[in-house]
Formats: structure tokens, C-alpha cells, sequence
């Protein structure tokens, strides 16, 4: 190989070098003449007593030393059966006593790379041939380990479901996985040892039909540029790529990998639609509850007036009876008639409309008399407080309105009962106006009660707000939230104008004709 590779992990068990003596039993003491040789050398003298045990340490051995007494001896097999063995690197070195010339080259030839006798071991030359062998052995011996390392990565990656590419330092190829020329075969001419990264990429990108036009052209271009990082590609068939470079140890060069995640990614969709899906429905679930819960509160304050006028005029009845006019005594019961007809109403429209369900407002447009409407309410308000003084002012071209009549006398009722509770029993003074100009109905409530802050007016709507000036005073202040959501249903506004103990008004702008789809909020 003309440059070493080391693979990003650790590929084999890391292990000294190995002189292997094989025979010294006691007779030459050859291990330890060898041990007075190797100071400083990272290297473990060993001396198995067996040839199994010499043949399977001779893989990590860089010199191999057998003793053999004479030309006969078994052990004259060793060196060729060592050379059997593939990856064996080591010199084989037969060390033996025998004098014979001719018996002497009969075991050099038994395939030995060197036969020493007694005399040279004690020579003091046999130091630097000893040496020089030694370093050669280790040489090859690191050589055919980066070489298996070599093949063991190779192994790796063609059983890799990835596909690889091994640039060098000049970012060049290196290496081309199986998998790699399966993604890409109209460029495997291109994958060949040596060629630059810029024609690689311009090869892959012909073949995927991605020209310089195409906005996918410079992100993947930046990519093969840099060989930095991760990078994402969506194929015109719908295929999804990633490659992903990773820089080698000691700046050795740079391997990629492509790695399809189409399914990867259809999964992540469905996942993030799935959760999108969840989202949504657990809002509508949050709305649909927050809605009920404003339905409730709805519901229990607006039943509250009606039944607040029964018990009044049967208080009245039960204290005054015996001496009340007849006359009277009809206006009463017809009050609490016309009281409990309203709630049956109310409790007909929850139970047939989607309000018991969602809790959500839908509009029942119809057509009626907002006079004979604002008439009853005010009367229902002034039997309930006699000491108050309530008014109308009309300006109207025609009394015939087209609304949701359960809604406006829903409005009208908490805006009148509000108007009572807050001014004095005594000194009270209600007003009711009706105007219209050509395309909105006006009302307004006006009182000269206790009035609100200005720093609190912009709160006056807000769900359980009550002002300061309420202190002492029942009430939830549900009333006017709810006042405030059934005038913008109608595509109408609310204002409010106060000032401290000289009372409030709330007037609220309608539009005439809902057909044309005026929206008086936005005004």
C-alpha cells in the first residue's frame, strides 16, 4: 500500500510484538540471552511448549526462534508449516549445535531464513543482527496489521446497508463501497481511486438530473465542497438521502456516507400530521370546555332575573295581598306569568339548540317589536325597584328590528338590572334611548349610579371582573361578558362612557340589515 489507513475504530486487539523460542529447554539458554538484547523494544519474549502453541501465536510474532539438536530432529517441519499459515510474517531462525556443514545446510533448507549456531549467540556482533531482524520483523509485522485493518474496514462497509466514500487529505478518492456504485451506477466510471470530489459530485448530481438551475444544485454543491457536516436530498422521485462526512483521525482524509431515509421521513410526516391532528382536536377539546363553562355561567345568571322578579312580586303579593287593588294584584301575576314564560323559553331554546352540547352562541334571527321588547323589560325593572325612575326616548323610523330576541332581552336585561343595582334606590334615574341612522340601530343605557374608574373601563368586560366601585354589591361579574359576546354575535359594538358619582352609559351600535354583512365592531 502506498499510504497507511487506519479505520476510525479499533479494529483488532492491541498487542506487543512477539519472539517466539521454541525448544530452549534449558539446554542453549537462548531466552535469556534474548532478553538481554531487547531493552528498548516494546516486545514479549514467549516460550510455548508445544507447536500448537507456536502456530497460534506466530500471527503476532516478529521472529520466530527454533531450536533444533540435528538434522533429523522433528522440528525441522516447523519452518515450512509456519509458512503454511497465511499472515505469518516472522523470520524463522533455526538455532542448533550441529558442527556438520552439510547436515547444517540439510536445515536451512527445511525453509528456515537463517540458522545460527552456539558460538555466534555469544558473539557480540550478534547483537546488531539480532537487532536489525527484530525491527525488520516488527516493521512487517505493523505492516500486515494496518493491512488486516485495511480489509477488516473493507469487510465492514461492503456489508454495510450504507453506501461509502473514502476521500484522502487532497480530497481525492480513496475508496468506493459496493453499495455506493449500486446508488449511483451511470457514475461508477468516475469512482475510481484518485479522482477529485468536484468530479464526483459532478457526476452524481448528471446522474440524479440536477442541474446548476435547480436549487438543490449550491446546497449539495456547498456540501462536496466543504465535505462538512450533514446534508439532506430529496430525489424527483420522492427518495430521501442523507450523507453525512466525518473527518478520520490525524487528518487522514474524509469518508461519507448516503443513507436513504425515504422511510424515515414518510414516517416523520405521518407522525407530525398525527400530532398535528392531536393538537387540533386537544384546542377544539380545550374550546369546547372553556365554551361549557361559559354556558353555565350564562346560564345561571340569566336564569337568576327572571326568577328574582317571581320572588319579588310574590313577596309584594304575600305582604300586601289583603289590601291590594285588584287592578294591581292582575299586574303582578301577569308579571310573574310573563317572568315564568320567559324562563320556560329559555330553558326550551338550551335543551333544543347546540348550547347543551358545545356551549357554543349561534343567532335565531326573527323579526319583532323592539318597543313592545324594551316596554316589558323596563316594566319587569321598575315592579322590581319601585324607587327607581326609569325612561325611554325613541327616535326609531320603524319598530320592527330583525335579531335574536332572546339575546337582546338578555342584553337589555343585564344592562337595566346593572343600571338599578348600581345608582340609589331613592335618587335613581335610568334612561333607555333608541336611535337609528341608515344602517345601524342605537340603543343606550344610561345611569347616574356610582360609575367606574377610568383606569378600570377597559376591564368592565372581562369574565369575573367587578370594579372597585362594586364593593358591597352582589353580583359575579359574569353579566357583562356575556353582554358584550352576544352583541359582537350580532356584528355589533359596545362603548362605555363613566365618570365617579355621576353614573355610566353603555351604548351599543347594531347593524340594520345582516344581509349586508356590516361588521359595526371594526367601524
Amino acid at each position: 500500500m502506498s499510504k497507511a489507513f487506519l479505520s476510525t475504530v479499533d479494529l483488532r486487539k492491541k498487542v506487543s510484538p512477539v519472539i517466539s523460542i521454541y525448544g530452549d529447554h534449558g539446554k542453549f539458554d537462548l531466552t535469556r540471552i534474548i532478553w538481554e538484547l531487547i531493552p528498548g523494544f516494546d516486545v514479549v519474549v514467549s516460550t510455548p511448549q508445544t507447536q500448537e502453541e507456536l502456530f497460534a501465536e506466530a500471527y503476532d510474532s516478529a521472529l520466530v526462534f527454533v531450536i533444533v539438536d540435528e538434522a533429523s530432529d522433528e522440528n525441522l517441519e516447523i519452518a515450512e508449516k509456519l509458512s503454511e499459515i497465511s499472515g505469518v510474517v516472522a523470520d524463522v531462525v533455526a538455532i542448533t549445535k550441529e558442527p556438520d556443514i552439510r547436515k547444517r545446510l540439510h536445515i536451512l533448507s527445511s525453509k528456515y531464513d537463517a540458522i545460527y549456531n552456539l558460538e555466534i549467540l555469544n558473539v557480540q556482533e550478534f547483537a546488531s543482527i539480532f537487532h536489525h531482524k527484530l525491527k525488520k520483523g516488527i516493521m512487517r509485522l505493523n505492516a500486515r496489521l494496518q493491512e488486516d485493518e485495511y480489509y477488516a474496514f473493507l469487510g465492514f462497509l461492503s456489508v454495510s446497508a450504507d453506501a461509502f466514500i473514502v476521500f484522502d487529505q487532497q480530497k481525492r478518492i480513496f475508496y468506493v463501497s459496493p453499495h455506493y456504485i449500486k446508488l449511483y451506477p451511470q457514475s461508477r466510471e468516475q469512482f475510481t481511486r484518485g479522482v477529485a470530489v468536484q468530479k464526483v459530485f459532478e457526476a452524481i448530481a448528471g446522474e440524479m438530473g440536477v442541474g446548476q438551475h435547480d436549487p438543490r444544485y449550491q446546497a449539495a454543491l456547498n456540501f462536496w465542497s466543504s465535505l462538512e457536516g450533514q446534508f439532506e436530498f430529496r430525489l424527483d422521485n420522492g427518495t430521501h438521502l442523507r450523507m453525512t462526512a466525518v473527518e478520520l483521525p490525524r487528518g487522514q482524509g474524509t469518508i461519507v456516507s448516503t443513507t436513504n431515509i425515504t422511510t424515515y421521513k414518510n414516517q416523520e410526516q405521518a407522525l407530525a400530521y398525527q400530532q398535528a391532528q392531536l393538537e387540533k382536536a386537544l384546542v377544539a377539546e380545550q374550546e369546547a370546555s372553556m365554551l361549557q363553562k361559559q354556558f353555565i355561567s350564562m346560564v345561571s345568571h340569566e336564569f337568576r332575573t327572571p326568577l328574582a322578579i317571581v320572588d319579588g312580586n310574590a313577596q309584594i303579593i304575600e305582604r300586601l295581598g289583603k289590601c291590594m287593588a285588584e287592578d294591581e294584584m292582575k299586574i303582578r301575576l301577569r308579571t310573574i306569568r310573563s317572568a315564568v314564560s320567559r324562563t320556560v323559553n329559555m330553558m326550551e331554546a338550551v335543551l333544543s339548540s347546540n348550547l347543551l352540547k358545545t356551549g357554543k352562541l349561534d343567532l335565531n334571527i326573527e323579526s319583532f317589536d323592539i318597543l313592545e321588547l324594551v316596554d316589558q323589560l323596563c316594566e319587569e325593572q321598575a315592579n322590581l325597584a319601585r324607587g327607581h325612575k326609569i325612561t325611554k326616548e325613541v327616535h326609531l323610523t320603524s319598530s320592527d328590528v330583525s335579531m335574536d330576541k332572546k339575546f337582546l332581552t338578555i342584553i337589555l336585561t343585564n344592562l337595566l338590572s346593572n343600571a338599578v343595582k348600581f345608582t340609589d334606590s331613592e335618587k335613581g334615574k335610568i334612561h333607555l334611548k333608541l336611535s337609528c341612522t341608515p344602517y345601524s340601530l342605537i340603543i343606550s343605557v344610561t345611569d347616574n349610579g356610582v360609575g367606574i374608574p377610568k383606569e378600570e373601563i377597559r376591564d368592565v368586560f372581562q369574565r369575573f371582573y367587578r370594579a372597585s366601585t362594586s364593593s358591597g354589591i352582589p353580583g359575579s361579574g359574569v353579566g357583562l361578558c356575556l353582554v358584550q359576546e352576544l352583541v359582537h354575535l350580532h356584528k355589533g359594538r359596545i362603548d362605555v362612557e363613566s365618570e365617579m358619582g355621576q353614573g355610566t352609559t353603555f351604548t351599543m351600535t347594531f347593524p340594520q340589515d345582516f344581509s349586508l354583512e356590516v361588521d359595526v365592531v371594526n367601524l
